[in-house]
């Protein structure tokens, strides 16, 4: 998730009356320079010598709401919430009462997670601007912040009842419906906001971000490209163009894109994600390493960094260093059952039949219908000699299985050993290629566990022979055959 940066927080004050005092600054007319008389006026020897070995009194800075929004400009690109909330202890007594000033103090005290004190200031301006548009958005987010959604949705009602093409409210229901992954309805609503302001930057983000997950990229890309035309800094824009360019397979722009993303928010876990994807669809490893490095580092808690760097240790054939991390998949996300599988894989090639065992079970218990896996379990058994155990466990796999099936009776071979070659004529009668490869994998492995290493070569070559690696035990014929060679 993109934590809320100093200069997001900037942009979220601006929504809240910054920007009027931005436009006042930049629209009203200048005080009229007064002339002073030249006879009033005195020689510049005069002041000069009157100016020597002396200093001019500092003059007092006379508070205006323009130096104020640039004070607070400053203090939240460059100190802290906190910092930016004390400028508020130093308000004029005439300023302390003003609605912009106090939309943008309870704004900060929401950002903050001060909610008790922002709801004290929402209920105050509440009262006494019960229609204001903007006092009601404030209301809405601080009970978004609050997680109260009841409070939050009545409010929106409220508020889109006096304006129903609010553009933040729309942007609002929008996000929600993003959140349930219902990106159509959630377009609709960003859509319904840039009717109102179509240069809203939040609802042609979120426009273009449900475009994208639409597989609209056309409408995508107006809408990212749009935003960087009105928010050059605006590295969600940029990132998103990265993964457009990257649908077209375009990776060398795609890494354009995401590096100037990076360039604005370095801290951003997706970000790194995408660059290392984008690295190394261009073979470029080692770059690659190191960016998924920096996403694992940013969120150590988190498992997706440690499955690309899996990934790219196991095809590295960097294998202690891929188990490692695989490990580490699980213990992050226990539920990610295909790390399960490739832990098994990788204790295989290291022959930690227990550990394999214990990886190919969780697997199993997530996918039951992968007849692998049940086979694997047994296969890691009669490595370390525990027939009985193999058997036990096969009697309870090979329940309401059909008994014609190539499945069944390779189960029942690995149970009893039996009639294997008219296992062997079942698999040369399969006809579906990935099933087929499987099965001979099994039937060679089974001949290795039995002492035949000729015949196991023999279907280990077979297997490697279709070249079609759709499934994980073509990997284990390479290592298969790899071993017996060496």
């Amino acid at each position: 998730m993109k934590k809320q940066s100093s200069g997001s927080l900037v942009r979220w004050a601006a929504f809240f009356g910054l920007c009027s005092f931005v436009f006042f600054s930049c629209s009203s007319t200048p005080e009229p320079v007064t002339k002073v008389p030249s006879s009033e006026v005195p020689p510049v020897s005069q002041v000069e010598e009157e100016q020597e070995g002396a200093e001019a009194p500092a003059e007092p800075e006379v508070f205006t709401t323009v130096n104020f929004a640039q004070r607070l400009q400053r203090v939240l690109s460059e100190g802290s919430l906190e910092d930016a909330l004390a400028l508020f202890d130093e308000l004029p007594p005439e300023y302390e009462d003003d609605l912009d000033m106090q939309l943008i103090y309870a704004s900060l005290l929401v950002s903050a997670g001060r909610l008790e004190e922002a709801s004290r200031v929402t209920d105050k301006l509440l009262a006494s601007h019960p229609d204001n548009t903007d006092v009601m958005m404030l209301s809405v987010m601080l009970a978004k912040a609050s997680g109260d959604s009841s409070a939050k949705n009545a409010r929106l009602k409220e508020l889109l009842e006096i304006d129903p093409h609010n553009s933040d409210a729309n942007v609002a229901l929008a996000d929600d419906q993003m959140l349930r992954r219902n990106y159509k309805l959630a377009g609709q609503y960003y859509r319904k906001g840039l009717e109102k302001d179509p240069e809203h930057i939040d609802a042609l983000s979120g426009y273009g971000q449900a475009s994208y997950y639409l597989g609209d990229d056309r409408a995508s890309r107006s809408a990212f490209e749009k935003i960087i035309e009105l928010d050059p800094d605006n590295s969600i824009a940029y990132s998103f163009l990265g993964k457009l360019e990257a649908v077209e397979e375009n990776y060398y722009e795609a890494t354009k894109n995401i590096e100037k993303a990076i360039a604005i928010d370095d801290d951003i876990y997706d970000y790194w994600l995408d660059y290392g994807q984008y690295l190394r669809y261009q073979g470029k490893f080692e770059e690659a390493e190191e960016a998924w490095i920096k996403a694992r580092d940013l969120s150590p808690d988190f498992f997706l960094g440690y499955a690309y760097l899996a990934g790219l240790y196991d095809e590295r054939n960097r294998f202690d260093e891929a188990l490692e991390m695989y490990r580490k998949v699980i213990e992050y996300n226990p539920q990610y059952y295909f790390a399960y599988e490739s832990i098994g894989m990788l204790a295989w090639h290291e022959k930690n039949y227990s550990e394999a065992r214990e990886s190919f079970e969780m697997a199993y218990a997530a996918y039951s219908d992968n007849v692998s896996y049940p086979l694997m379990i047994a296969a890691t058994y009669l490595k370390e000699g525990k027939t009985k155990e193999a058997k036990n466990f096969l009697s309870k796999v090979m329940r309401n299985r059909a008994t014609d099936s190539v499945e069944y009776m390779m189960l029942r071979l690995y149970y009893d050993g039996l009639a294997d070659q008219r296992v062997a004529q079942k698999i040369a009668n399969e006809s579906d290629r990935n099933m087929k490869g499987k099965m001979m994998y099994y039937y060679g492995l089974f001949n290795e566990i039995n002492g035949n290493d000729v015949q196991a070569k023999k279907y280990y070559t077979d297997v490697l022979a279709l070249n079609s690696p759709m499934f994980f035990e073509y990997r284990l014929a390479e290592w298969a055959v790899d071993e017996s060679m060496n």
